[in-house]
């Protein structure tokens, strides 16, 4: 079999010597390859999909050792992965409170919740790694569901409607509790299929206010702050559980890594030979770039976007001076690195077509980030929200984070723009320039009284080697009192 692909065509496959290829799998080859090349898929899969636990290969290396603990939950247990662990009771006893409140709020009986959750009790079984749910018959797996979705429904609800009764989880788990609940919510060994969240919320909340309420908890995440947007964030999406409609919500798959540049066609068409070598190198490829008070250094500017609505990523605009690196404003908390590397574990699994964005997105802040000042200008462009407390924590969450793997097309794409800003002579001298005598007002008059300085000394070095005629010193004295106007008689 052979296989031929562009960037502009879908796969197209060849058969050859009788050999049979299954429909299915040119479905599957077609949808990985829309995939990695930023291309949202319309989700209907063939196979059944299983909430996996965390690949073994992110838990090895002195890095994967290091974030064992990342992946496991502190404060809560939800589905059967983690179920009857003794130090995580606590909540257990708590997950019958939020159940009785959430019944409250829906206004249903406690029988009838039950009925609605079991009517998904099979689809929901399916979700886990086969054997996994054996030791539950379908009434304690279908309590196990419903206690555990009114548990994150009832969060969500008072972290987005800023609901008083948020004060239950500090009264019945603690701060310390509280706080962790977020982080155990988005683990990926510690999930529930989203069908039975999709019930539960339509019974809270008809008419798709549901929507509403997951948008300002994903922006509350995004942004440390409760954000309702006018973007959906169910759409026509069936994500399997809600780890991964956040990270569709994160960074939007219908938007790429993108680059834009003032450069010519013509000049596009002379570089076209030497990128197509890059293409197919992956050393190449995969290289990391330049930080951020580099990029600084090289004309290359932070600037943070302003229609967060569209929620587009990371894109790079290289101008005839200058370079912009425009992101999205994202908040960085204690529970962000567990986060994002449970998302990166969800990317790393088999059987999940995704374009590996979040990985790239990681890759690309583990470039920009070295050192603190490259905190420092990430905070003062807007772009960074932190409460680690030091710009240093920040360098060391994202030295921690290890993307395996990412989408060398996006990627390479950014990379080489930001490449071939830097490699410009003249758009780097005029940083440069910018950079030593115009990045600040005393520098700028500092520049001025230098080169009056030096137009002085060189004016006088040059009279002095060369004196002026003896007339001179009359005749512009006489052109001065011819170019001055006649002065006014005075007024009484």
């Amino acid at each position: 079999m052979e296989t031929e692909m562009t960037e502009t065509e879908d796969v197209m496959v060849q058969i050859l010597d009788n050999q049979q290829v299954h429909d299915n799998n040119i479905s599957l080859i077609r949808e990985w390859d829309g995939c990695l090349k930023g291309r949202e898929v319309a989700n209907d899969y063939k196979r059944q999909r299983h909430i996996q636990k965390v690949p073994p290969l992110l838990l090895e290396g002195e890095k994967g050792r290091k974030n064992r603990d990342c992946y496991e939950p502190k404060v809560v247990s939800l589905g059967p992965y983690h179920y009857k662990r003794t130090r995580l009771a606590q909540a257990e006893e708590y997950k019958l409170i939020t159940l009785e409140e959430y019944r409250l709020s829906t206004g249903k009986s406690m029988v009838s919740l039950y009925n609605k959750v079991f009517e998904v009790v099979d689809d929901a079984r399916k979700c886990y790694i086969d054997g996994s749910t054996d030791a539950y018959d379908d009434h304690e797996f279908n309590q196990m569901m419903l206690r555990d979705g009114c548990f994150i429904l009832f969060f969500i609800e008072c972290i987005s409607c800023e609901n008083n009764k948020l004060m239950l989880y500090n009264e019945y788990m603690g701060a310390l509790g509280f706080a962790n609940v977020a982080r155990d919510m988005f683990l990926l060994e510690n999930q529930i299929p989203f069908v039975v969240l999709e019930v539960l919320l339509k019974l809270k909340f008809p008419d798709d206010k549901g929507e509403d309420v997951l948008n300002g908890f994903f922006n509350y995440l995004n942004y440390g702050e409760v954000i309702i947007r006018d973007e959906k964030v169910l759409k026509d999406k069936h994500p399997l559980h809600i780890l991964e409609l956040y990270r569709y919500y994160f960074i939007s798959l219908s938007a790429s890594l993108s680059l834009h540049s003032s450069s010519s066609s013509m000049g596009r068409r002379r570089t076209k030979e030497k990128d197509s070598v890059e293409d197919y190198n992956y050393i190449k490829r995969n290289r990391s770039f330049a930080s951020v008070t580099e990029l600084k250094a090289k004309g290359i500017f932070l600037k943070c976007t302003h229609d967060e609505s569209r929620n587009e990523g990371i894109k790079f605009y290289s101008h005839y001076c200058y370079g912009e690196l425009v992101l999205v404003r994202r908040a960085v908390s204690s529970n962000t690195k567990a986060i994002y590397l449970n998302m990166i574990a969800y990317e790393m699994c088999a059987h999940n077509p995704n374009d590996f964005r979040i990985s790239t997105y990681l890759r690309v802040m583990k470039s920009l980030i070295i050192q603190r000042d490259d905190v420092k200008e990430l905070r003062n462009s807007g772009v960074l929200l932190h409460s680690l407390g030091r710009d240093e924590e920040v360098v060391q969450m994202y030295e921690e984070i290890e993307a395996p793997a990412v989408n060398l097309y996006m990627f390479h794409q950014l990379r080489r723009g930001i490449e071939k800003h830097c490699n410009n002579k003249y758009k780097t001298w005029v940083a440069e320039l910018i950079n030593v005598y115009f990045s600040s007002p005393w520098k700028t008059v500092a520049l001025v009284v230098a080169t009056a300085i030096l137009i002085s000394s060189f004016l006088q070095t040059y009279f002095a080697i060369r004196p002026l005629p003896d007339d001179t010193e009359q005749k512009i004295m006489k052109l001065v009192k011819h170019c001055m106007p006649p002065p006014t008689p005075a007024s009484f």
